[in-house]
């Protein structure tokens, strides 16, 4: 019996070996398929769209020049999201900026950013003192920052400050002693903070001004949160609207509107579902909030259009094609409606208002046409837009020219497509 365990044993033995040599292989295989699959992720995302160098190298050069225009204060918040259509020097495509720290000088200039880099250090320094181990991880948090839109996640600001809150519990507590003089440090920091407590207590009963103060501080609270409800009030109203009936669409935007007046998104949709001459005051009210809105603006040129008022819409089609000049959708449409309001002047016989109205049209074509020939001469051009002079366009050429009285004029572009 003991030979046949004996035997069995060492029967086993091998088979154990042979297992244990299976299973290093296949956690190898697993290893390097995963960073296989990793490193196709990281090339796909450095690769594509407006993640390669060249867009975000025109981002940035793009954003520093809206930033020179208010360096110290900034210019509010989500400026790049509603201004770089306006700025953008080549039609790329990227809603966000792609650097959590430009983000921020945009929206509050140097002293915000100042702000910013004082507390992250200030969080650095302390992982350093008290615990070195948790500093990597909020180094990578903190310099991945730089080349994405990290900040723009409540997340990445919560898992930096548990990082950094894990980090100091631990060196705070003893059980790392990463500095001899970590206890020693502990009582000085306690024998200093009684008598400031002593001292604070007293300014509560010496002082009134104590009690001023925790009154102010719950008011901005309460005011701060109001404030949270009424935009999650409207945002929610919004988007109910999308699944609601046709009449229950309206009511639900009016109530986002009510809830916050700024809410765009809901301004634009409500529009939408109005008769003109209720669309333009609404439209305009809105612009208070945002006045470089581009959907704004194109909206209240479609709504003056359609009331045939062409001096009107011809401004807004303007304003709207400066601040989204690189859609080639929009730059059309607008030529074609104005050049059908220049006929529908001319049918009822007012001939001013329909050679104002084909002006305004040639005008905004020949702008166009110049903008898709000087993109057509760039030689490493970002047209992911998709930016080029349509041939729908140009052909209204001949239409307005012989509309004002000007004979025919071959107009083309390198840069035409259908």
């Amino acid at each position: 019996a003991a030979c046949c365990c004996a035997a069995g044993g060492t029967a086993r033995g091998p088979g154990r070996r042979y297992a244990a040599s299976g299973a290093s292989l296949a956690a190898a295989l697993l290893v390097a398929a995963a960073g296989v699959l990793i490193l196709l992720q990281v090339q796909d995302r450095a690769l594509g769209g407006a993640a390669t160098l060249s867009a975000r190298r025109l981002m940035y050069s793009d954003a520093w020049q809206l930033a020179r225009s208010s360096l110290w204060l900034g210019r509010g918040g989500e400026t790049w999201r509603q201004s770089y259509l306006a700025i953008q020097s080549q039609p790329y495509v990227g809603a966000e900026v792609h650097s959590g720290y430009i983000d921020i000088l945009l929206d509050t200039g140097f002293i915000g950013l100042g702000l910013v880099l004082i507390l992250l250090i200030f969080v650095l320094t302390k992982l350093m003192q008290a615990n070195p181990r948790a500093m990597p991880t909020a180094i990578v948090l903190i310099a991945h920052a730089a080349v994405d839109f990290d900040w723009s996640f409540g997340l990445v600001w919560l898992l930096l400050l548990w990082i950094a809150a894990i980090g100091l519990a631990e060196g705070i507590s003893g059980q790392e002693p990463w500095h001899g003089h970590t206890a020693a440090q502990r009582r000085w920091q306690f024998k200093l903070a009684v008598p400031l407590l002593a001292v604070v207590r007293e300014g509560k009963q010496a002082h009134p001004a104590w009690r001023l103060l925790s009154l102010t501080a719950i008011l901005m609270l309460l005011g701060w949160t109001v404030l949270a409800a009424s935009l999650g009030i409207s945002e929610v109203n919004r988007r109910a609207a999308a699944s609601a009936s046709d009449g229950g669409q309206i009511a639900l935007l009016q109530s986002a509107l009510k809830w916050n007046p700024a809410n765009t998104s809901a301004a634009m949709s409500l529009s939408d579902r109005l008769q003109p001459n209720q669309r333009i005051p609404l439209l305009k009210r809105s612009m208070v909030y945002a006045p470089e809105h581009p959907g704004l603006s194109w909206r209240l040129a479609e709504a003056y259009s359609l009331r045939g008022e062409s001096k009107a819409a011809a401004a807004w089609y303007d304003r709207s094609l400066t601040l989204d000049r690189f859609n080639a959708v929009k730059q059309t449409r607008a030529v074609l409606k104005l050049a059908s309001l220049a006929d529908w002047h001319h049918t009822a016989g007012e001939q001013a208002e329909s050679i104002q109205a084909a002006r305004s049209a040639l005008a905004i074509l020949q702008r166009y046409r110049s903008l898709a020939g000087g993109l057509h001469d760039i030689t490493h051009l970002r047209n992911d837009r998709e930016f080029y002079l349509t041939m729908l366009a140009n052909r209204q050429a001949k239409r307005l020219e012989n509309r004002l009285g000007l004979g025919h004029k071959r107009l083309s572009s390198p840069g035409q497509r259908l």
